[in-house]
C-alpha cells in the first residue's frame, strides 16, 4: 500500500484540528458537573448519567475549551464529601474547580424526559415505535468571577421499532434506557455549541 495514501488522512484531519481553534495549550482548563434531574419521572434519573461524558466530549470538538475529565471531577466531589449530596450548583463547582485547577465549569439539569410507545396496525401488519425526547440546558461559568459565559438549551430525540408482518419480526423494540443515551448524544452537539458560541469573540 503506499504509504502516502495512509499519511494523507492523517495529516489532513491534524491540520484541521490545529486549525479549527484557539491552540490546544491557550485554552482554558474547565470541568462538566453532574448534571442534576428535574424532569417529572423520576424512574428515568439514573439514565441521564451519560450526558456528563457526552457534552465533555462535544465540547471538546468545539476547540476552544480544554476538559477535566469525569473521573477527577468525581474524584474531586468525593474527596470534598460531595458526591453524594445532590447538590451541584455554582459553590459547589468553585470547590472542584479549585481542587482541580479548572477556570470554568458547565452547570447542566435535565429538565424533562419522555418515553412513548406507539402502536399502529394494517391488516396482518402491526408496529411498535418507542420515542424518547431528552431536554436539557446548561450554563457556562467562569469560576474565578461568577461571570456567565454562556448559555443553552437543546433536545434530543431517538427511536427504536419492531414490525411483525405474516407471523415475522423485524427489529427488536430496545430498552428505555439505551434510546435515552442515544437522545443524550443528539442534543450534546448543539448544546456545546450553545455554551462556548460567545467564547473568543
Amino acid at each position: 500500500m503506499n504509504k502516502m495514501k495512509v499519511l494523507l488522512p492523517g495529516l489532513l484531519l491534524a491540520g484541521a484540528c490545529a486549525s479549527a481553534g484557539v491552540p490546544f495549550e491557550q485554552r482554558p482548563l474547565a470541568c462538566v458537573m453532574p448534571f442534576t434531574y428535574s424532569a417529572s419521572d423520576q424512574q428515568y434519573a439514573s439514565s441521564v448519567t451519560g450526558l456528563q461524558d457526552s457534552l465533555t466530549a462535544s465540547l471538546m470538538k468545539t476547540a476552544k475549551i480544554r476538559l477535566v475529565e469525569r473521573a477527577r471531577v468525581d474524584a474531586a466531589l468525593a474527596e470534598l464529601k460531595l458526591a453524594s449530596s445532590g447538590l451541584v450548583d455554582s459553590n459547589t463547582a468553585a470547590q472542584v474547580g479549585k481542587l482541580i485547577g479548572a477556570k470554568y465549569a458547565v452547570l447542566g439539569s435535565v429538565t424533562a424526559l419522555s418515553v412513548t410507545d406507539e402502536s399502529r396496525s394494517v391488516l396482518i401488519a402491526a408496529k411498535t415505535d418507542r420515542n424518547v425526547a431528552v431536554s436539557a440546558e446548561a450554563r457556562l461559568i467562569n469560576l474565578e468571577t461568577g461571570e456567565l459565559l454562556g448559555a443553552g438549551k437543546a433536545v434530543g430525540e431517538a427511536k427504536s421499532s419492531e414490525k411483525h408482518a405474516f407471523g415475522a419480526k423485524a427489529g427488536t423494540l430496545a430498552k428505555a434506557d439505551g434510546i435515552i443515551q442515544l437522545a443524550i448524544m443528539d442534543l450534546s452537539d448543539d448544546l456545546a455549541e450553545d455554551l462556548v458560541s460567545n467564547l473568543g469573540k
